[in-house]
């Protein structure tokens, strides 16, 4: 069975690659499936960094923040 996501549910994903910070929007619903698309997308996946993921719902205006110590590693809310 497949559903569709909600538009308006998103996440930014913040990483660093080398030195250089950068941001990604990802529009999923879970943390999971927002972390695979990451991996999965050529552009960001292949080098080491930690990983800051920020889930945004404009409607509720409702924030939930995690923090990954690399791509593999154990999300933790902060």
């Amino acid at each position: 069975m497949t559903t569709l996501n909600d538009p308006n549910e998103y996440w930014v994903i913040e990483y660093r690659r080398g030195t250089i910070d950068h941001k990604t929007v990802i529009h999923a619903s879970t943390l999971m499936t927002a972390l695979a698309l990451f991996n999965g997308t050529e552009a960001t996946s292949g080098f080491p960094t930690p990983i800051r993921a920020t889930y945004g719902y404009p409607i509720n205006g409702q924030r939930y923040t995690f923090e990954l110590d690399g791509r593999y590693a154990v999300p933790h809310r902060v």
